[in-house]
């Protein structure tokens, strides 16, 4: 099987993040090239991946039919994934689910893509180094309290460096889809996670837990809960909207920075 350097990029992305559209797959990979000239080529590159049976595209479309081929939803196949652990031989083998997935879970999912399309684009144009970014479920973090054990399941974890200084966030893909009640309820277990001092331990600091939604009023509804019941804890949130998402990430942190 003749595959590119660039062929088992999109497969290891694809079976990180779960799912990609074709206009994400444009902006992470083809990026120097005009955009007809990008759409093209990721068009090719996912005809042939499919072709081998490597990747499938949902038969929903984000954008609908006439949003074109950039409107195809990518994810790897079970196929795909034994290509991957040739290269890779730790990598689990995972069932993938046949059905196709509900709107609001594959929206979520593809929001959670789009995140990691912003810093991989911040660190090809040198304006910080991605280091880690790690998707569901690696980014779980299991925990126990004094009266049951937990799981902790951001959407995301990063780990990045500007300058000299180095930046770890928790990331929460929000679409305004749930009430904020539980969002508070999901803070509540970060700041039970950071009552442990597990994380702190382990990397001297604990990440910024940074929702990211879709507009305005959503920020100011959460923030404003947050600074409601959360007492001093909510030093440990921050709330952006995806416009903001890039100049936010580029600023890094200071004072809010919470160490133990």
């Amino acid at each position: 099987m003749n595959l590119t350097k660039q062929d088992y990029k999109v497969l290891s992305l694809l079976n990180r993040c779960r799912y990609a559209t074709t206009k994400q797959l444009v902006e992470l990979y083809f990026r120097e090239n005009k955009p007809k000239t990008a759409t093209r080529r990721a068009n090719l590159l996912t005809k042939k991946l499919s072709n081998l049976g490597l990747v499938h595209h949902l038969e929903r479309r984000i954008g609908g039919v006439r949003a074109g081929s950039g409107s195809y939803v990518w994810h790897i196949t079970h196929k795909g994934i034994k290509v991957l652990r040739e290269i890779e031989p730790s990598m689990k083998l995972k069932l993938k689910n046949r059905y196709e997935p509900t709107r609001n879970h594959l929206k979520h999912q593809l929001f959670v893509t789009q995140l990691f399309v912003e810093l991989y684009k911040l660190h090809s144009e040198n304006k910080l180094f991605l280091e880690d970014f790690s998707f569901e479920p690696k980014c779980w973090r299991s925990f126990a309290t004094l009266f049951s054990h937990f799981t902790l399941k951001p959407d995301a974890f990063v780990r990045l460096t500007i300058g000299e200084f180095e930046e770890n966030y928790f990331f929460e893909a929000d679409n305004a889809t749930e009430h904020i009640g539980r969002v508070i309820v999901k803070c509540k277990q970060y700041i039970a996670y950071f009552n442990t001092g597990i994380e702190q331990r382990e990397n001297e600091v604990f990440p910024l837990v940074v929702w990211i939604v879709p507009d305005e009023k959503r920020k100011i509804g959460i923030l404003n809960r947050i600074k409601e019941d959360l007492d001093a804890y909510w030093e440990l949130f921050e709330v952006v909207t995806l416009d903001e998402f890039s100049d936010f990430i580029q600023g890094g942190r200071d004072d809010a920075r919470t160490e133990t």
